[in-house]
Protein backbone atom coordinates (compact mmCIF):
# COMPACT_ATOMS: atom_id res chain seq x y z
CA UNK A 1 0.00 0.00 0.00
CA UNK A 2 1.69 3.22 -1.35
CA UNK A 3 1.52 6.04 0.79
CA UNK A 4 3.06 9.57 -0.59
CA UNK A 5 4.16 12.15 1.79
CA UNK A 6 4.58 15.97 1.45
CA UNK A 7 5.54 19.38 3.55
CA UNK A 8 4.26 22.31 3.11
CA UNK A 9 4.54 25.89 4.61
CA UNK A 10 1.34 27.25 4.31
CA UNK A 11 -0.68 30.57 5.40
CA UNK A 12 -4.52 30.84 6.44
CA UNK A 13 -6.50 31.00 3.32
CA UNK A 14 -4.50 29.15 1.36
CA UNK A 15 -6.05 25.96 -0.19
CA UNK A 16 -4.16 23.04 -0.89
CA UNK A 17 -5.35 20.76 -4.23
CA UNK A 18 -4.39 17.30 -4.03
CA UNK A 19 -5.13 15.29 -7.16
CA UNK A 20 -4.75 11.37 -7.83
CA UNK A 21 -5.28 8.48 -9.98
CA UNK A 22 -7.33 6.58 -7.80
CA UNK A 23 -9.40 7.22 -4.79
CA UNK A 24 -7.83 7.59 -1.30
CA UNK A 25 -7.18 9.04 2.09
CA UNK A 26 -6.01 12.25 2.40
CA UNK A 27 -5.18 13.67 5.35
CA UNK A 28 -2.97 17.16 6.36
CA UNK A 29 -1.71 17.67 9.77
CA UNK A 30 -0.13 20.46 11.04
CA UNK A 31 2.30 20.37 13.10
CA UNK A 32 2.43 22.27 16.42
CA UNK A 33 4.92 24.78 18.33
CA UNK A 34 6.78 21.97 20.14
CA UNK A 35 7.08 20.10 17.06
CA UNK A 36 8.88 22.60 15.51
CA UNK A 37 11.47 23.44 18.36
CA UNK A 38 12.19 19.36 19.22
CA UNK A 39 9.93 18.30 21.89
CA UNK A 40 7.83 15.93 20.27
CA UNK A 41 4.05 16.02 21.82
CA UNK A 42 2.29 15.31 18.27
CA UNK A 43 0.38 17.13 15.79
CA UNK A 44 -1.67 20.15 15.99
CA UNK A 45 -5.07 20.04 14.07
CA UNK A 46 -5.63 17.16 11.79
CA UNK A 47 -7.94 17.88 8.05
CA UNK A 48 -9.37 13.95 6.98
CA UNK A 49 -10.59 13.79 3.38
CA UNK A 50 -11.90 9.78 2.82
CA UNK A 51 -12.35 7.56 -0.66
CA UNK A 52 -11.59 10.89 -2.75
CA UNK A 53 -9.25 11.37 -6.69
CA UNK A 54 -9.19 14.87 -5.82
CA UNK A 55 -9.44 17.49 -2.82
CA UNK A 56 -9.20 21.00 -2.58
CA UNK A 57 -8.49 21.69 1.24
CA UNK A 58 -8.99 25.15 2.70
CA UNK A 59 -5.80 26.04 5.47
CA UNK A 60 -7.18 27.20 8.45
CA UNK A 61 -3.97 28.89 10.27
CA UNK A 62 -0.19 29.42 8.94
CA UNK A 63 1.85 26.65 10.35
CA UNK A 64 3.72 23.83 8.65
CA UNK A 65 1.58 21.09 7.03
CA UNK A 66 2.31 17.70 6.21
CA UNK A 67 0.12 16.03 3.53
CA UNK A 68 -0.16 12.35 3.23
CA UNK A 69 -1.93 10.08 0.71
CA UNK A 70 -2.82 6.43 1.80
CA UNK A 71 -3.82 4.41 -1.01
CA UNK A 72 -4.53 0.72 -1.93
CA UNK A 73 -3.33 1.40 -5.93
CA UNK A 74 0.32 0.10 -6.48
CA UNK A 75 0.77 2.92 -9.02
CA UNK A 76 -0.24 5.92 -8.03
CA UNK A 77 -0.18 8.76 -9.97
CA UNK A 78 -0.53 12.22 -7.99
CA UNK A 79 -0.24 15.83 -7.53
CA UNK A 80 0.12 18.53 -4.81
CA UNK A 81 0.05 22.05 -5.51
CA UNK A 82 -1.90 24.92 -3.41
CA UNK A 83 -3.38 28.42 -4.09
CA UNK A 84 -2.32 31.37 -2.14
CA UNK A 85 -4.59 33.34 -0.31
Amino acid sequence: MPIVRARLNLFGGDTVVIRCSEKCHIHLMCENEAERKGRHSGFGDILTISDQNTAYVGIPYKGIWDVLIDSKCDSLEHSISYLPA
